[in-house]
């Protein structure tokens, strides 16, 4: 079967218009031909239109809701039938549709003249407050009764920038909800305008993104917001009685809602509450600016609107979801995209409450004519023989505005959606240039793996060519052993086998070092296996940097550093290398195992150059000599746990490996056995509530070794090669890292978000997303004394304690206030972090 993929991550959701349909019968006769209606509901007084107006299908649970402008399109099952138009603060219509009646109608609806009686308070002096605890009590009543329910539904979503609209996506989807088993999502069809051509090879899931907004904990970015019906609202938000309306001849109260705590995850807005039944008929709410969101989106402006309805016994539910999600991206100071638009609307009709759901939508590894196209907690399942992923069939829907029938007329396959939002800043500057290309590498780490992958997105076949070449990407790097260096990568594609080939030229050195080359060849066994070989020749680091984010981000800040005459932060040493892998991945527990064969030729390099760009006086240190020889050995790599993103997705992992080498098995020179492992934790602390909840960061690393461990092998304990500290090194460490045979260490960092300028309320940092930080590193090595002596490196403890402020510049400035506890004098650094 071809693998599927999801939409790109801006192209959302759907609608078509369709033809009345309405079928002759003959006078006397009950007519059972579908039919539709459409047309408007207005004000009768005004002429205005009442946009979200509710129509129902009398003794049914059919209905559709009007657009913006009040325009709506209702489909009939049957005929003769009774459509209910509801608003609140009006009087409902009824009108019978016979095969007669045009298919054209307008509601016009007529203001409620009904008295109002004064609101009786008991108990509490605030009706508010009296109103919506009532609405809870009786939802605490009905809302464990509710096991499960089916729903149609219809999903439009357009996606516009700042100027004008990108795209419209839409489909009509039968959702599936249990209580214990969560959401799933059948997708009948669906359609989007001509520049998404990939929405008809891959399920749209739509029904994850449906609030709804009388539940108890509301996912929003990640945040879980207390519902306005949560158990403890009365603790969360202050409830203030504003109106009163009428609906039938029947009270509605207006609450506004406000939170009792500007730091907690609530909503601000309005509800209206229907009494007698003391349930929700509407919700129009937006999270407040406690709202947490990734680092990237500088402002965020959302609104939600919902209506409920009865359907059946006790149980109220969402009848519609309007969303409408303004967000504007900043990577960071150097790269920033146009203002993202996503409009929503979400019609759900037709509810089946507590009967039993398929198995088999729950069953993860589906089956049969199925395709299942998984998104977090929703799927999207499809039957082969009936798919229409290019039509949407019939009703209902919710009419087109003017601009999006515009959208779907004038949008053609050209209009890219990543054109629309081409980044700004100085990337985009350099990329319309033609300075910048997607995957330009820049001090290109020996140690990079490349992979490719021969299958293209929504489920289309690979290139048909055997040999596939992805394309020559330069390397580009600068320190005090290889001088200057330019390479090229070049990645292929041979049948299933990923190769990569590598070469550069080195301007220091002279004789054999002055070229480097390699490559590296992976072939997959199975689904979680692959098997890969490698070689390489050239000059390397002989530590890496294991906290830097990346090796390639380490190679070239180091490399800039350098030239700006600082000192070279690694050591380097020759080797020529071979290695074989095989790797394999487990599922459940998530465990990875890497075994490696490794066969090097190590020898030692000198520096070459004390050169740097801006013509200082500076003079780099001796580049220490390594032992000689031949290092044969074996390599066991253990990784549990998910990396995460630091900063951002949470970090639980443990990384462990094994490496021995001896003589009498391998005939390698060196004899010794190491053992190193790093663990990663992130545990929430405050506001955990928030998608970026206060949270402290926890690394250890330790090694061991035993036997005699080469110099090109030793543990190492980072430091702090200005201008760039990432979490994991000591920022009171300038230039050199502590190395050793063995080594352990500490790192802590307690993030506290913008949480206390939030309590101080100077809103201006916290806009900007300016955040707080207390950190700490704790750790030594040890080492005998004559290669601590040509290292130049000190023995003991090392430990500090800092506050940092990031965020600074659109998250490309941090800086540090950082005092080393067992040395005098404070520490002052400025850091650029960047943030991926």
């Amino acid at each position: 079967m071809a693998r599927r993929t999801a939409p790109h991550l801006f192209c959302l959701v759907l609608l078509p218009l369709f033809a009345l349909m309405v079928g002759p019968a003959a006078a006397h006769a009950q007519d059972t031909t579908a039919a539709s209606l459409q047309g408007r509901v207005v004000d009768a007084e005004t002429g205005d239109p009442l946009p979200q107006a509710n129509l129902r299908v009398a003794d049914t649970y059919q209905g559709t809701i009007t657009n913006v402008d009040g325009q709506y399109t209702l489909a009939l099952d049957s005929l003769p039938a009774t459509v209910v138009v509801r608003y609140v603060g009006y009087e409902s219509v009824r009108r019978r549709i016979t095969a007669d009646t045009p298919p054209r109608q307008t509601f016009r609806l007529a203001p409620s003249t009904v008295q109002m009686e004064e609101v009786r308070v008991t108990g509490s002096g605030n009706p508010g407050e009296t109103i919506m605890r009532r609405v809870i009590e009786n939802k605490q009543e009905w809302w464990p009764a509710l096991k499960s329910y089916s729903v149609e539904a219809y999903n439009r979503f357009t996606l516009a920038n700042d100027t004008a609209i990108v795209a419209v996506a839409e489909s009509q989807t039968t959702a599936f909800w249990d209580a214990e088993r969560g959401t799933r999502e059948v997708v009948r069809s669906q359609r989007g305008t001509a520049n998404l051509q990939g929405i008809a090879e891959s399920a749209l899931p739509a029904a994850e993104l449906v609030l709804n907004l009388y539940e108890d904990n509301v996912g929003v970015f990640g945040n879980q917001m207390v519902g306005v019906t949560h158990p403890d609202a009365l603790d969360y938000y202050d409830f203030t009685l504003d109106t009163t309306r009428a609906i039938d001849g029947r009270q509605a109260f207006r609450i506004e809602v406000e939170p009792a705590n500007r730091l907690s995850s609530t909503f601000r807005g309005t509800v209206t509450v229907l009494d007698s039944t003391y349930a929700l008929l509407e919700a129009q709410l937006r999270p407040t600016p406690s709202l947490s969101t990734p680092r990237m989106l500088k402002e965020v402006d959302i609104t939600f609107e919902q209506q409920f309805s009865n359907f059946g016994g006790p149980y109220w539910l969402p009848v519609d979801f309007r969303a409408r999600r303004d967000l504007n991206a900043q990577l960071s100071a150097l790269i920033s995209l146009s203002d993202i638009r996503i409009r929503q609307v979400s019609r759900l009709n037709e509810y089946q409450i507590n009967e039993p759901l398929p198995d088999s939508l729950y069953d993860a590894d589906g089956g049969g004519d199925e395709i299942a196209v998984r998104a977090d907690s929703t799927v999207g399942i499809q039957d082969l023989s009936s798919a229409q992923p290019d039509s949407l069939g019939g009703g209902p829907f919710v009419p087109y505005s003017q601009d999006e029938q515009t959208a779907y007329e004038q949008i053609d396959s050209t209009d890219t959606v990543q054109d629309a939002f081409d980044p700004g800043g100085l990337y985009g500057w350099l990329q319309d240039l033609g300075l910048v290309e997607e995957g330009l590498s820049f001090g290109g780490d020996a140690d990079e793996t490349a992979a490719s992958d021969t299958t293209d997105g929504a489920g289309e076949e690979a290139t048909a060519s055997f040999v596939d070449v992805e394309g020559g990407l330069p390397i580009l790097r600068f320190n005090r052993v290889e001088g200057g260096h330019v390479g090229l990568r070049l990645d292929l594609g041979v049948g299933p086998l990923a190769v990569t080939g590598r070469g550069g030229y080195n301007t220091g050195p002279s004789g054999s070092t002055q070229w480097s080359y390699g490559g590296e060849a992976t072939l997959p066994l199975g689904d979680d296996t692959d098997l890969s070989a490698g070689y390489h020749y050239g000059i390397e680091p002989r530590y890496r940097a294991r906290s830097r984010i990346a090796p390639l981000w380490a190679r070239l800040s180091n490399s800039l550093w350098t030239l700006a005459g600082a000192p070279d932060y690694f050591d380097y040493f020759g080797n020529e290398r071979l290695h074989v892998s095989v790797r394999h991945a487990f599922s459940n527990p998530d465990l990875g195992l890497a075994l490696q064969l490794r066969n090097e030729r190590h020898f030692s390099v000198a520096k070459s150059t004390d050169y740097n760009a801006l013509g200082r006086s500076v003079t780099q240190p001796v580049n220490p000599s390594v032992g000689d020889g031949r290092l044969r050995s074996v390599a066991l790599t253990a990784t549990l746990g998910d990396g995460g993103l630091l900063g951002v997705l949470p970090i639980n992992r443990v990384e462990a490996t094994v490496e021995h080498s001896n003589p009498d098995v391998a005939a390698s020179d060196f004899d010794f056995t190491r053992v190193e492992a790093v663990a990663d934790a992130r545990i929430e602390t405050f506001f955990q509530r928030r998608f970026r909840p206060n949270a402290l960061d926890l690394r250890v690393d330790a090694g061991a070794s035993f036997g005699a461990l080469p110099l090109q092998r030793f543990g190492v304990i980072e430091a702090s090669p200005q201008p760039y500290t990432p979490f994991g090194a000591l920022r009171t460490l300038d230039d050199r890292p502590y190395q050793g045979e063995h080594h352990v260490a500490l790192f802590w960092e307690h993030n506290f978000r913008t949480v206390p300028f939030e309590l101080l309320g100077w809103q201006a940092p916290v806009e900007q997303d300016i955040e707080l930080l207390l950190h700490g590193g704790h750790g030594r090595t040890w080492i005998d004394d004559g290669t601590e002596q040509r290292l130049l490196q000190a023995d003991g403890f090392h430990h500090e304690i800092g506050l940092s402020v990031n965020g600074l510049l659109e998250d490309t400035l941090r800086l540090d206030l950082t005092k080393r506890l067992d040395a005098s004098g404070l520490s002052v650094g400025v850091s650029l972090l960047r943030f991926w």
